[in-house]
């Protein structure tokens, strides 16, 4: 494992923003937990009503067709498809005709029960909170598109991020300042946003996604216009070895944002990982430095040979 955690270097200012934006993150994944908490409570709720012993048997043999849990991963399903109706004829005519009843007869009983059920699920059960929190691609929300960034899918996920996040965007901040520093936090959600709406359209291939991953990446494409030079303190661990090393920026954001394009062309199948994202962002990031801020590098330049010179000094003494 090697994860970069902070710059090697003094910074010239307290990050107050990233600091905010890491404890933004938090607030809203721990939002996130309780809205789950309480969704999977409620689907507890609808599976502990009292069900008929023909429902239970229609319900059994739905969720064998399916290859779902007995109740709430069958109604859940349903409730998220496109075209439920569509979808319920579809399980009436496949299931085993029901003992007692003509294949027809079977058909409209099971697809009226499941109408039923449908019904009484979504009077009970909470919207799923991921609807609540991530972008998805055919919508083109632009508030979402941000708002998405703030969240996360679990503590893996966020812990990681924010590890990443303060390594770079804490100097990012002290380098641009707090203005420029949000203004690029909003545009390069956006910018990711609408790559992947655009792309998404373009493969016919809708999803949801959120994280602040995309955003990382654009915070670690900045810094190494920035900054190239400047280095970043990475911890790493092989079973029992643990040590650090100080990494010039540039070749983290080789290393990170390069294996990621190497990925989006190469690898059919990421995962649960938005790799579209984190190439959109890393590059819009750099791309964002080299056209408005040729000022902030100027700046940068000088903590450079700041740097340099105490580097020399410590070397002589």
């Amino acid at each position: 494992m090697f994860v970069p955690v902070k710059a090697d270097f003094n910074l010239p200012a307290w990050p107050v923003l990233t600091v905010l934006v890491c404890a933004v993150c938090i607030g809203v994944f721990l939002k996130q937990e309780s809205d789950w908490r309480a969704f999977s409570l409620s689907i507890d709720r609808y599976c502990a009503k009292p069900q008929s012993h023909i429902t239970q048997m229609v319900m059994t043999r739905v969720a064998q067709l399916k290859n779902a849990d007995f109740c709430g991963e069958v109604m859940y399903h349903l409730s998220r498809s496109p075209n439920e109706a569509e979808e319920i004829a579809e399980i009436a005519v496949s299931i085993r005709p029901l003992s007692g009843f003509s294949p027809e007869d079977s058909r409209l009983y099971v697809e009226q029960m499941l109408i039923d059920e449908l019904r009484q699920f979504r009077s009970i059960v909470r919207d799923d909170p991921g609807d609540n929190y991530a972008y998805h691609t055919e919508s083109w929300n632009p508030w979402r598109m941000i708002a998405a960034s703030f969240a996360h899918g679990d503590w893996v996920h966020i812990i990681f991020n924010l590890v990443f996040f303060f390594a770079f965007a804490a100097t990012v901040e002290a380098l641009i300042g707090p203005a420029a520093f949000v203004l690029f936090i909003v545009i390069n959600a956006l910018v990711i946003g609408v790559t992947d709406s655009v792309v998404s359209e373009l493969a016919d291939n809708h999803h949801w996604t959120l994280g602040l991953s995309g955003i990382v990446m654009g915070m670690m494409g900045l810094f190494a216009y920035l900054l190239p030079r400047g280095k970043i303190r990475c911890y790493y661990w092989l079973v029992v070895i643990l040590g650090s090393i100080a990494v010039p920026g540039w070749i983290l954001a080789l290393w990170y944002i390069g294996g990621d394009i190497y990925r989006l062309f190469t690898v059919a199948d990421h995962g649960a990982i938005n790799v579209l994202a984190h190439v959109a962002g890393g590059v819009s990031g750099f791309l964002y430095g080299l056209f408005f801020l040729k000022g902030s590098r100027m700046l940068a330049a000088s903590l450079q040979r700041d740097m340099d010179k105490a580097t020399l000094s410590a070397r002589v003494s």
